[in-house]
């Protein structure tokens, strides 16, 4: 169950996508209309969260008052970079830029996803190691990196990474978000490895049908029984990034 506490505006974001390529990895955005940011002080009185988790669409969601609140919580603050490279055009169309204040940002993230393409456009790297290694010294401390083939988690001491497994990618539209909100719920009581098995494997049964994530704990663990093995542990791959 969760507290939901709404915040009313005068427009919702609405955005449609069009795929260009089988594996869904190509598409095209657009945004006809963008809410309203959210501001400091839209946080209700009396939350006290273990983690924020920040997870807009595009540049403009948040205010700098609002990221300055939650960076200031005793809570662990979570990113997706998506909302701070994914710009909007007055025409609706999207197209990505840097993050212009990535380097004072990034020390007050302790939970940062990008994807391999966000990532290289962060740092001018495409091997995704290298770009993570770079994200970590400019502040995060632990770094997702989503890729089509697998997941890639890196701590400042170890890289993580975890296959992909998914038989379709019918429901390809949330991937990023089902595996970075599966990760940072499970990593307030697990490991990087045991968070990032289950992350993985929930986006790979996620992108199996269209829509969000609905499977239970109990399916979900069945699923990565027949996907992963019966030492699915084994299928995670942890190597020294010092």
């Amino acid at each position: 169950d969760a507290d939901v506490y709404p915040i009313f505006g005068e427009r919702s974001t609405e955005m449609s996508n069009t795929y260009l390529t089988p594996d869904k990895d190509r598409r095209i955005s657009t945004c006809e209309s963008q809410a309203e940011p959210f501001d400091a002080g839209d946080i209700p009185d009396g939350v006290d969260a273990d983690i924020y988790h920040v997870a807009g669409l595009i540049y403009g969601d948040y205010t700098d008052a609002f990221l300055d609140d939650v960076a200031a919580r005793p809570g662990k603050l979570a990113l997706d970079v998506q909302c701070m490279l994914r710009r909007r055009n007055p025409d609706g169309s999207l197209y990505f830029e840097d993050w212009t204040d990535k380097l004072r940002r990034l020390p007050q993230i302790d939970l940062l996803k990008t994807d391999a393409a966000e990532a290289e456009i962060l740092t001018g790297q495409d091997d995704r190691r290298t770009a993570a290694k770079m994200l970590f010294d400019w502040g995060a401390k632990e770094i997702m990196i989503t890729h089509n083939d697998e997941v890639l988690i890196f701590d400042g001491t170890d890289f993580t990474t975890c296959p992909i497994v998914s038989r379709s990618l019918a429901g390809r539209t949330g991937r990023g978000d089902t595996t970075f909100g599966a990760y940072i719920n499970e990593r307030l009581t697990h490991s990087v490895p045991e968070a990032l098995l289950t992350a993985t494997a929930a986006v790979s049964l996620k992108m199996e049908k269209p829509g969000k994530f609905t499977a239970t704990r109990d399916e979900l663990d069945e699923y990565i029984a027949l996907m992963y093995g019966s030492d699915p542990l084994s299928r995670v791959s942890v190597s020294d990034g010092r």
